[in-house]
């Protein structure tokens, strides 16, 4: 009888023990991020959309915050910050939600596809870390593109982030990224023997005809060269601000390029990687220089 006893103790006990293991399981999962979207690659207007949704579904729970997790990007290594950024733009300037309200992680970063996944936080919920597993570039790769096609080029040209502004519904922003200029300003002060090149591109603005083909009017119809000259200095005068040394920062006359090509690229160059080189589409003519 004591036996039997003892035995349908243990078995009682193994029982509670199960028991309370699932509770313990269900708990954590109730206390866990709610997923709430999942996605790829989208064109802005989609993403804005998407970021909407995010906004009303974060409202609906008092306390809630919203999480975004970005991963993957394909060895593109900033393509996940450049839209991490474009996120935080349209959460916080197009749809005015506190910039507090917004987490975002990036997890494994450059291995397989983009996913990007939104989260819904609640008060309760625990928000683990990811691991970001981001490797310095052992060859020279481009960060990316600001745009200068609407902008007054005068001395007192500005350097504007994704963050500050609007999210344009273009399908790619014309600003920088605050979350990808950190990235390379780690790469830069992780490998001192590695350089930031900045290739300026200036517009022809001519015109095509019906055909598509470039008219080619006179040199007066050319970007004055002081135009590049104001790109940089507005470009430098930030990233040095932001504590980028000026001894890795490297500028490149790119030439002219036609139609709306106005902008500045940014390249990682790791030690012995391949300097960038400029690719202009239009050649000027030695007629005299520009004012």
């Amino acid at each position: 009888m004591a036996e039997y006893n003892s035995k349908r103790m243990k078995n009682l006990i193994s029982q509670i023990l199960v028991i309370l293991l699932l509770v313990f399981s269900i708990s954590a999962q109730e206390n866990q991020p709610v997923l709430f979207d999942e996605f790829g690659k989208l064109y802005n207007d989609d993403l804005l959309a998407r970021i909407y949704g995010l906004s009303i579904e974060a409202d609906k729970i008092p306390n809630s915050k919203a999480l975004v997790q970005i991963s993957g990007g394909n060895d593109n290594y900033f393509a996940p910050y450049i839209l991490g950024s474009s996120i935080k733009s349209g959460w916080k300037n197009n749809i005015k939600q506190p910039a507090e309200k917004l987490l975002i992680q990036f997890c494994d970063v450059n291995e397989g596809t983009f996913n990007t996944r939104f989260f819904i936080v609640r008060e309760n919920d625990k928000v683990e870390t990811c691991n970001e597993n981001l490797i310095i570039p052992k060859q020279t790769v481009r960060v990316e593109n600001v745009s200068y096609i609407d902008y007054g080029l005068t001395p007192r040209t500005v350097f504007d982030s994704i963050e500050d502004t609007y999210l344009s519904t273009d399908s790619s922003p014309v600003q920088y990224s605050e979350f990808a200029l950190s990235v390379l300003k780690r790469f830069l002060k992780e490998s001192p023997e590695s350089r930031l090149y900045v290739i300026a591109y200036l517009q022809t603005n001519f015109e095509e005809d019906e055909n598509g083909k470039i008219i080619v009017g006179s040199s007066r119809s050319l970007d004055k060269k002081s135009y590049a000259a104001n790109m940089f200095r507005a470009a430098r005068d930030k990233l040095i601000k932001k504590g980028f040394s000026p001894s890795q920062i490297i500028t490149i006359d790119g030439g002219y390029v036609n139609n709306w090509g106005r902008r500045l690229e940014f390249w990682f160059v790791p030690k012995s990687g391949e300097i960038p080189k400029p690719k202009p589409d239009y050649i000027q003519k030695k007629i005299g220089k520009l004012k």
